[in-house]
């Protein structure tokens, strides 16, 4: 599936949703995509909004337009496609710079490291990856 650019969805968004699940998670995570392509965003702009209560994921929101929140993530599409496809772990997009945290304590963050993963198998798996 490397060959084809993946195109979120909001059903992508909301199957991403159901079923992710971290213990006291609480809270907006909003992960912005920049420089993504025409025919996916017209603003050349991408927000999927997170929110979660009492641990569960009860809402997911695409959008072309930027999107806040209590944690705010930001990258390049073309690095989230990397992650996706397995050739960029997440952990070392954001070590490297790729995947910067603009809004939100990064130490409370670490908290939900096991959810970030969860959210990034979820990902994959929406989007055909797995």
């Amino acid at each position: 599936m490397a060959s084809t650019v993946f195109k979120p969805t909001q059903k992508w968004a909301a199957e991403l949703c159901r079923g992710l699940y971290h213990e006291g998670a609480e809270g907006v995570l909003v992960v912005s995509a920049e420089e993504v392509p025409p025919d996916v965003s017209p603003t050349g702009l991408l927000t999927l909004l997170l929110e979660f209560r009492e641990g569960r994921c009860v809402r997911a929101e695409l959008s072309p337009e930027p999107q806040d929140g209590d944690y705010v993530l930001e990258g390049a599409y073309s690095d989230y496609l990397k992650i996706f496809e397995g050739k960029l772990p997440p952990f070392a997009a954001f070590a490297l710079g790729k995947i910067r945290l603009v809004k939100g304590s990064v130490s409370k963050l670490a908290d939900y490291m096991p959810l970030a993963l969860e959210i990034v198998k979820a990902a994959r798996k929406a989007a055909g990856y797995m």
